[in-house]
């Protein structure tokens, strides 16, 4: 969505369900064989491709696209962050465990199966409202408390001639506490809870835009804006269903990137 001054949109994707301990070995894989075991085959690169990347494709699966260094991994065309910057070993991309698990499993062999069987019941969250405002674009004077719940109405109304049940946190400009949009979601029995928010640039900024995607981030990792210093090891309820988070995640990101052609700046990870 592009809007001049504060122009990107996000979605916080969330499973709610209970605590289970894990924990996971940080070993480096190379990612061609990873790749190979979930389906997919390394193919040419193009001649503007960078030296040290890698490409892979496989029937009905989503192509792979892996750069060196590069904090991300693009699967199916958009980017997805990682918990570890790919790396060169013995001349091949190399890839974190964790990142082998929690994002090239769930979106490349879970992806083989239909997603979405069995979920009918929605909850969108619109952020802010009322007393929090959010952030304020001065080019349009309009506040993102009035974008998120502009957005989640019409969301409303797509999604249930699709046949979903639609429930909103928050229907006209109220102000809701963090926790009571967790509850409320969780006392309905929701099968997905998707938090809308816009994000804005400096006061000067009126040129950024795209989309950025949000998902739960691992246990023990550390958020995509937070340094391996602030990684958290304790679970919260989510991280039962990373894979799902993830999958569903992407299949937003990805059908909203293609469908508005908007700016890719990847799914990320957070703990809002």
């Amino acid at each position: 969505m592009k809007a001049r001054g504060h122009t990107l949109l996000l979605f916080a994707i969330f499973l709610w369900i209970g605590i289970a301990p894990a924990a996971w070995a940080k070993p480096d894989l190379a990612l061609g064989e990873t790749l190979k075991l979930l389906g997919l085959q390394p193919v040419a690169s193009l001649k503007t491709d960078p030296a040290e990347s890698e490409r892979y494709t496989g029937k009905n699966l989503p192509d792979v696209f892996a750069e060196n260094k590069k904090p991300y991994i693009t699967i199916g065309g958009v980017k997805v962050w990682l918990t570890e910057a790919l790396i060169v070993i013995k001349g091949n991309l190399a890839i974190d465990r964790v990142d082998y698990d929690k994002v090239l499993v769930p979106l490349i062999w879970r992806n083989k199966a239909p997603f979405g069987i069995g979920f009918r019941r929605i909850v969108l969250d619109p952020g802010h409202g009322g007393k929090d405002p959010g952030i304020m674009s001065k080019v349009y004077n309009y506040a993102e408390k009035s974008a998120t719940l502009d957005t989640a109405l019409r969301l409303k109304i797509i999604l249930e001639k699709l046949g979903f049940e639609v429930f909103l946190t928050r229907e006209k400009d109220n102000f809701v506490e963090l926790s009571d949009r967790c509850e409320y979601a969780n006392k309905l029995k929701a099968d997905l809870f998707v938090s809308l928010h816009f994000n804005g640039g400096g006061p000067k900024d009126i040129t950024t835009s795209g989309l950025e995607t949000y998902c739960l981030t691992v246990a023990g990792e550390s958020s995509t804006n937070q340094s391996k210093k602030t990684a958290s090891n304790f679970m919260l309820p989510g991280n039962r269903l990373d894979s799902l988070n993830v999958l569903l995640a992407w299949s937003v990101h990805l059908r909203t990137v293609n469908t508005m052609g908007t700016e890719d700046r990847a799914v990320k990870r957070a703990r809002f």
